[in-house]
């Protein structure tokens, strides 16, 4: 008998007839050899009906009543009638009867073929499937799940190609998680729907609820790139929200035009923060002395013709009491004065909440940090400002009244949480503390593309504290920056590290909560929806042009406690936690939660030495063991 670690398919033909399949096709091993004595084969298909895509079960006799629902079908080489004939090396004929199909049945037709001990398991390959009959695409599922094969949630192996190998998602789900549930059934009990209870639809709109946070399934746009092709809303997907449970689907109502999209859109507010994010624009001024010691620098909004905003008559003081006033929509403008240091942020030496905040006459508003209130230990470095400022929408609250889990098991039930709401950051030039002069404008080493952060975390607002997902998280790096001590290296310290522990480390555990029977609030230990991405595969989802690990700046990362970690070991230990990764790493130079020295830590270089072997190209490049 032939043996194949992987099996690969090529269909010649198939013909679907009146209660019968027919398959013809070649099969090869990973070296492209003819593979003889095959043994399994499984042959699928999807019927496509007046409610869509059905793979309806065979069932066993209900009150002495057979089974009198037959649509598309699924059938083995051990299905009664069915043969699997070899006619040549490698060339194979499978026949089987299928009584939910006739020479004119238009479907999802698939197949697959191996697995037992000899010969693995192909993938899952459709054969054929009918034009402009989905709703979604691969390419859209694909921009969060970056490659669901790879996923360590279930079904990952039942991710289907097609016929020239490309990756088909949505039409490898649909076989089974088809347009009408299981649970659908005649007055018999008999079911009239597909193979799974889960419809393709509810997995989207009902399970992704709580894909991520911020993430919203009413931004349809994320997964319909077109309009969807029903607009019943009885009829398949719509019944899956406006249905009550049990609630058989109705037909298919072409859209013909028809987009649905848009109301869900202006129903949930996104078109409005949509519109917002496109209507403003943020800039800071090159900062300026006070005349004693102290810096200031001028934050400016302007509308999308160019006009500037008036922050002051804009701005509503009383966001706290008094929540969205639509005359006031601003409800943060502020500004930190930074240190910068080779390309990065380390440190914050102008005191938090001593700063002075002015509305100029033109509209504009300057923010001051006097002398007295600008720690030392800095002024080898740049000074710079980082501006916020947020616009609230109908809808907007002090608190979104969600409880979150914090590091240390700590829990988050109230206060500002700075979540809701369209945020725009800015930066200045960086000038030099010892006479004013500018040094540069801002400039940070950037391997995150723009829409990366809010293609999964879709709904327009900020994830907390006025720090949105867009430009590919540049605004959070105000608060944390290599300098800010933030969190400690288990859990990712600066923000690069922070990203991938909180996606797929350590901190991806933290967050989740629920609520006892005496109403108190614990974190459940539960990973985040980054978990339904396999870490090695989700680095493209992100760094999309690819990373150099030569071109990461040699600037150590603060923890609490006066502890610090070298740049590169900080990101790869964000994840790589085991005792043996960190002994590696240690071994090669880095450091892992070292004492900072008593002046200047940031212009200490760090030893680790991880690009001479992990960057990419190399002979074992991170790109040999992560998907750029």
């Amino acid at each position: 008998m032939s043996q194949s670690v992987e099996t690969q398919v090529k269909v010649i033909n198939y013909t679907l007839g009146e209660g019968k399949v027919s398959y013809e096709f070649e099969v090869t091993d990973e070296n492209g050899d003819l593979i003889n004595e095959l043994t399994d084969v499984q042959a699928k298909v999807a019927a496509l009906t007046a409610k869509g895509f059905i793979l309806n079960r065979d069932e066993n006799p209900i009150n002495g009543v057979e089974d009198n629902v037959h649509i598309g079908g699924a059938v083995t080489q051990a299905t009664e009638g069915a043969t699997l004939t070899q006619v040549d090396d490698g060339h194979y004929i499978f026949e089987a009867p299928m009584a939910g199909v006739n020479a004119s049945t238009e479907g999802i037709v698939w197949l697959r073929v191996g697995g037992n001990d000899a010969i693995a398991r192909s993938k899952a390959l459709v054969v054929n499937k009918p034009e402009g009959q989905f709703s979604t695409t691969t390419e859209a599922c694909y921009a969060c799940h970056v490659d669901y094969s790879l996923s360590p949630r279930r079904h990952a192996s039942y991710v289907a190609e097609g016929m020239d190998g490309e990756v088909d998602f949505v039409a490898g789900c649909l076989v089974c998680h088809g347009s009408v549930s299981r649970a659908a059934t005649n007055d018999e009990g008999f079911s009239i729907g597909g193979y799974a209870t889960n419809t393709l639809s509810k997995i989207g709109h009902i399970n992704h609820r709580e894909f991520s946070k911020d993430f919203s399934v009413l931004n349809c746009s994320s997964c319909h790139t077109d309009a969807p092709i029903n607009s019943n809303f009885t009829g398949p997907g719509c019944i899956d929200c406006h249905g009550k449970e049990g609630t058989p689907a109705g037909d298919i109502v072409p859209s013909n035009g028809l987009d649905f999209r848009e109301l869900h859109e202006q129903k949930a507010g996104i078109t409005k923060l949509q519109a917002l994010r496109l209507g403003y624009t943020v800039a800071l001024s090159t900062p300026e002395s006070d005349g004693a010691g102290g810096w200031c620098s001028t934050i400016s909004v302007k509308d999308k013709e160019g006009n500037l905003v008036n922050i002051g008559n804009n701005y509503n003081a009383d966001y706290a009491t008094a929540g969205y006033v639509a005359a006031k929509p601003i409800v943060y403008a502020g500004a930190y004065l930074h240190a910068y240091d080779n390309h990065g942020l380390v440190g914050r030496p102008g005191a938090r909440n001593s700063e002075t905040k002015t509305d100029n006459a033109d509209g504009t508003r300057t923010v001051c940090y006097a002398a007295a209130n600008i720690a030392a230990g800095y002024e080898n470095a740049g000074y710079m400002f980082s501006a916020r400022v947020t616009f609230s929408s109908e809808g907007w609250q002090y608190y979104d009244g969600k409880v979150r889990g914090q590091t240390g098991d700590r829990i988050r039930a109230n206060g500002y949480d700075g979540s809701m709401g369209v945020s725009f950051t800015a930066y200045s030039d960086v000038i030099s503390p010892a006479d004013g002069s500018k040094i540069s404008g801002f400039d940070r080493r950037q391997v995150v593309a723009d829409s990366s952060c809010i293609t999964c975390h879709n709904d327009v607002t900020a994830f907390h504290k006025n720090g949105e997902f867009d430009n590919g998280g540049k605004g959070c790096i105000a608060c944390h920056g290599n300098g800010m001590a933030r969190t400690s290296a288990d859990y990712g310290a600066g923000f690069g590290p922070m990203l991938h522990s909180w996606h797929w480390g350590k901190g991806a555990t933290v967050g989740e909560v629920a609520q006892d029977a005496d109403g108190n609030w614990s974190q459940t230990g539960k990973a985040n929806g980054a978990a339904a991405i396999a870490p090695a595969s989700s680095c493209v989802a992100c760094h999309q042009d690819g990373l150099s690990l030569a071109a990461v700046p040699n600037q150590y990362i603060l923890e609490p406690g006066s502890k610090m970690t070298s740049p590169v070991t900080a990101n790869c230990y964000a994840c790589h936690t085991s005792d043996s990764a960190k002994a590696h790493m240690s071994q090669n130079g880095g450091d892992i939660s070292v004492d900072i020295p008593a002046v200047e830590w940031f212009k200490q270089p760090s030893a680790e030495s991880c690009a001479t072997c992990h960057d990419t190209g190399r002979t074992f490049g991170i790109d040999k063991y992560h998907k750029f």
